[in-house]
């Protein structure tokens, strides 16, 4: 080979090694940048969680403390009302963890889906048979009635005129969205309503003791009911309980268009105490536009939490 040959070849190893080299510095240079990343990811993850788990944490606390404090009231007072001062909206500082803003809301205000049957769990409740077929006649589905009953009731044999299928859960729901099942009859429009139109669950509730509370039942709940589904009674009642509570069937009886007859229609109806609360908190951040949200309902009877939402 000659001198001119063998310096050529000598440039080309070394530009090749010097290529090598600067190839294998961008890829640590790259690499390097990618387990930095990694490493900030992780901890930005593990920051985010010890937080969520701290206010997880200070949620439980508080809606515990809550429990334990309507328990005790529960013996004081006849009656659960938003005007109640325990029911006004609260704001919580907390040195490390910000602005908590907290919100009790007493429940049992619809339908009671999972009480519509005596206690032999097949034979509808007399009293709920109206309000129930008006709710239906309402969302303009009336013939669902003997198809919800032979789904929710403990047996297997169909109502006349309807029928039982395989997939029928024969009890009380868990949760008002278990009525999907009936998928063949009951679309999420149907259940839930779509724009202006109301639907089955703006009508029922499964978090009832078995009657509904007419200090915090919408209007178009307690127009469903008898002796309140004329003369704009419930409307009135509406009216009234802001300013302060409806405390028993005398306070009813005093309202403009009220009949004798009211309270007796209303008796294995209504209450005006509720067994199930729900619990909004929301956490206020500072270094963002918004912080966590809980939406916790609890029984207070059993004072067990049976639902948790969080976003």
């Amino acid at each position: 080979m000659s001198l001119k040959r063998l310096f050529r070849s000598h440039r080309r190893d070394r530009a090749f090694v010097l290529v090598s080299v600067l190839m294998m510095g961008m890829m640590l240079i790259s690499c390097a940048t990618a387990f930095a990343w990694f490493v900030r990811v992780q901890v930005r993850s593990v920051g985010r969680e010890r937080e969520s788990l701290t206010q997880r944490s200070m949620a439980n606390v508080l809606v515990n403390a809550v429990m334990g404090v309507l328990a005790n009231f529960a013996n004081e007072s006849d009656y659960d009302s938003p005007t109640q001062r325990w029911f006004q909206p609260f704001i919580i500082p907390f040195d490390d963890l910000g602005l908590w803003v907290l919100q009790i809301t007493p429940l049992d205000d619809k339908i009671p889906i999972r009480n519509l049957f005596l206690p032999d769990g097949n034979t509808m409740r007399h009293e709920f048979e109206e309000p129930f077929q008006n709710m239906l006649q309402q969302i303009g589905h009336r013939e669902l009635e003997l198809l919800i009953l032979d789904f929710l009731d403990r047996n297997t044999r169909a109502r006349v005129g309807s029928v039982e299928r395989d997939n029928f859960i024969n009890r009380g729901p868990f949760d008002i969205s278990e009525l999907l099942m009936l998928s063949q009859d009951i679309t999420p429009q149907i259940l839930y309503g779509e724009g202006s139109e109301l639907g089955i669950a703006d009508y029922c509730t499964v978090y009832s003791e078995g009657k509904i509370n007419l200090n915090v039942a919408p209007v178009h709940v307690m127009e469903l009911l008898p002796g309140l589904d004329e003369r704009g009674l419930a409307e009135r009642i509406s009216q009234v309980r802001t300013e302060e509570p409806i405390t028993g069937f005398a306070d009813i009886q005093k309202l403009p268009g009220a009949s004798p007859r009211t309270a007796t229609l209303l008796t294995n109806l209504v209450d005006f105490k509720s067994r199930y609360f729900e619990v909004k908190i929301e956490t206020l951040d500072d270094e963002s536009e918004g912080g966590t949200s809980f939406n916790i309902i609890f029984d207070r009877t059993t004072r067990q939490i049976v639902r948790w939402d969080e976003s």
